[in-house]
């Protein structure tokens, strides 16, 4: 083997050393960032939803990374099991008042119509 491809070849291996150590480096950094953005999040949550109780805090500082997630999984769930109960809510809302109207209408036809034949059976009494 040539020398110049020889040191070309050493080159290239130490390049890719030193770049799998720079990735490696980088993906530990993303995981510590991501890992302390969740635990803030979860310390938000406690301050917004259980008023900042300071037990409530301690449990999420103790809570491992993975329990973390797995806590924010569930909070996430609930928000949007909440939201679509609010938006069934405004559907059967919605309904109800169109049901309500339908009834209205009914009446007011059913009345009317008593009216019609109350008023015919005053006239033919008074033939």
């Amino acid at each position: 083997m040539k020398k110049s491809t020889r040191n070309l070849l050493i080159g290239l291996g130490a390049t890719m050393a030193v770049g799998a150590i720079i990735l490696s480096a980088s993906n530990n950094s993303m995981a510590k960032v991501e890992a302390y953005m969740n635990r803030q999040r979860a310390k938000n949550f406690v301050k917004d939803k259980l008023k900042g109780n300071e037990k409530a805090l301690d449990v999420v500082e103790k809570l491992s990374d993975d329990e973390v997630v797995n806590l924010l999984k569930v909070v996430d769930k609930v928000t949007d099991l909440k939201g679509q109960v609010g938006t069934y809510s405004d559907h059967l809302k919605e309904a109800t008042n169109e049901f309500k109207e339908m009834l209205m209408d009914k009446k007011d036809k059913v009345m009317d119509k008593g009216e019609d034949i109350a008023d015919d059976l005053k006239d033919k009494m008074s033939h």
